[in-house]
């Protein structure tokens, strides 16, 4: 049978089974408490249905998305996902979103907590902050990609080869790091606790470059939103003394 279908009941299945990775699924949104569920937000994004074909792409799409950021982010602490996940459904075809998929899988997998870059959490790239700071730098160029399209992809995977080269030649600001700790380059705490109280606070303000927590994300670049991050770290006691 063909035309406009929704999700399946083993599509559904294979989504709830993901619910366990998320943890408390906090949310950055001033409306929710928590994150919807992975069924509820593929229900969402494909409320209008679509073909087979389609749905079955981005419910694997979405559930490898998920796998891996939990598997490279254990310790991630927001976990609106409705903006990335909306694009993924906007890449296009099954193949397009494949290949969405993978690229977001492989830049989880390279920046995160198993990789050599290891960073801990996945908000600065979700919620649009290293995003919008690119876009910043040329912006006559930039201003019309979003932040998952794929020259913003490439120059992710790009960046994340220049600071492997940094960390191997010892640089101050990336350097090597010394046993199970994280990578922090800012000049604030970024411990769970630490994090969560900025960003709830930074979301108060209205001051998060990409509002994961949308459909439609409504990504703004125009902002120092970095030095505005930093700020508000200072104010709220979370600055790291020893930082330059």
């Amino acid at each position: 049978m063909h035309g406009m279908t929704g999700l399946t009941n083993e599509l559904r299945d294979q989504l709830e089974s993901l619910e366990p990775l998320l943890g408390a699924r906090a949310s950055l949104a001033p409306d929710r408490a928590r994150a919807p569920t992975p069924r509820e937000l593929a229900e969402r994004v494909t409320a209008g249905g679509g073909d087979e074909a389609r749905l079955r792409a981005f419910t694997h799409g979405l559930d490898a998305i998920i796998r891996a950021l939990a598997e490279s982010f254990p310790d991630n602490i927001f976990w609106d996902l409705d903006y990335p996940a909306r694009c993924l459904w906007d890449a296009g075809g099954p193949r397009e979103m494949e290949s969405f998929t993978r690229r977001v899988m492989a830049l989880c997998h390279g920046f995160g907590a198993r990789s050599e870059l290891r960073f801990r959490y996945a908000h600065d790239f979700f919620f649009g902050y290293d995003w919008a700071r690119w876009v910043t730098r040329e912006p006559a160029r930039r201003s019309a990609i979003r932040p998952f399209d794929a020259p913003f992809l490439d120059y992710l995977e790009v960046r994340r080869e220049e600071l492997l080269a940094l960390i191997a030649s010892n640089d101050a600001k990336y350097s090597r790091l010394q046993g199970a700790e994280f990578r922090n380059p800012f000049g604030f705490s970024r411990e769970p606790e630490e994090e969560a109280r900025l960003h709830q606070a930074l979301a108060r303000e209205d001051l998060i470059p990409v509002k994961a927590w949308r459909l439609d994300g409504e990504p703004r670049w125009n902002l120092p939103f970095a030095d505005l991050r930093t700020q508000t770290a200072r104010r709220l006691g979370l600055s790291r003394e020893a930082s330059s």
